[in-house]
């Protein structure tokens, strides 16, 4: 089982844009039957993929939201993922909502995982957690982990444990 990375965002914009991305994840979230099946139902990153207009077989939505709030102008939400931040969702949240800035904080205890990309700290001013710190991601990082999950995946990057 994958340990759970919880990430907290903020994301600002255009009040058009927020107000759209929270009615469409409000309107997911209150369906009886989820948009894909699977076994998280509603909130499944992937049902949102999908209400994206991308399949979720194409897009790594390891996870689901938990909380979603619409506050003053910006719009506050929490996903459950496995590993690490679902950067190819909120990438094509980015890509269908051009406007959107999206600032996030997550973490995943189990294997130290701490990264933010709030290098001003303007919404997570945290240093650390848990006496560890919070690794500064940029756009090239969360592309290479991406591309590293990706290969994990699909088994073209083999990772090796040393028993040392």
């Amino acid at each position: 089982m994958a340990n759970i990375c919880t990430t907290n965002y903020v994301i600002e914009g255009k009040k058009e844009e927020l107000d759209a991305l929270y009615q469409k994840m409000k309107e997911l979230q209150e369906m009886e039957q989820p948009l894909v099946e699977n076994s998280f139902g509603p909130t499944w990153l992937g049902c949102l993929v999908k209400a994206l207009g991308k399949n979720p077989e194409d897009v790594m939505c390891r996870g689901q939201w938990i909380e979603l709030e619409r506050q003053n102008e910006k719009l506050l939400m929490t996903f459950e993922t496995a590993w690490t931040p679902c950067y190819e969702v909120t990438n094509l949240i980015k890509e269908s909502y051009s406007s959107l800035r999206i600032y996030y904080k997550a973490e995943e205890p189990g294997n130290c995982v701490y990264l933010k990309n709030d290098a001003e700290g303007k919404y997570f001013p945290e240093t650390e957690a848990d006496s560890k710190p919070f690794e500064l991601m940029t756009e090239e990082r969360e592309q290479l982990q991406t591309r590293l999950i990706r290969g994990i995946k699909d088994g073209s990057i083999e990772v090796k444990v040393s028993k040392e």
